[in-house]
């Protein structure tokens, strides 16, 4: 029952989320949030990652896009948004769930990635970091 509250109050999240962040079109990085009801890396930091996130991002310099990895349906309904973006190709070899990967959103290139089990100060410096363009990979400890 925990499981099913944790995912019902993610998904009411996510969705305001993304409906508020998603449309936004001065966005300079694409953040690509991978995510599975599976993974427990998800069920214990998803809601508190999004909060991070979302206040992290009042520039509106980031467009999140979820890309739900649970399972064939799920993935098939997140693939047009990733075609929309034009991030099929891209994301392709990035797997890890509870993961954000951070790309530019002119050039598509992958700037860096993050596990959402790091901590909000975390979450935020990888955002300034991502913003910023600077390479290189961060920590993920996600699920694979």
């Amino acid at each position: 029952m925990k499981t099913l509250k944790t995912i019902s109050t993610s998904l009411i999240l996510i969705i305001a989320f993304s409906s508020s962040i998603f449309a936004q079109s001065n966005a300079k990085v694409l953040a690509v949030i991978n995510e599975a009801e599976w993974c427990p890396v998800c069920q214990h930091n998803g809601d508190r990652a999004m909060k991070a996130f979302k206040a992290n991002n009042k520039d509106a310099k980031f467009q999140f896009v979820m890309n739900n990895l649970t399972n064939d349906e799920t993935k098939m309904k997140s693939a047009e948004d990733l075609k929309n973006l034009g991030l099929t190709d891209v994301i392709a070899p990035y797997k890890g769930t509870g993961t954000v990967y951070f790309f530019n959103a002119d050039t598509k290139a992958l700037i860096s990635n993050i596990s959402i089990a790091k901590t909000d100060e975390e979450l935020a410096a990888a955002m300034l970091s991502a913003q910023k363009g600077i390479k290189g990979k961060i920590n993920t400890d996600s699920c694979d």
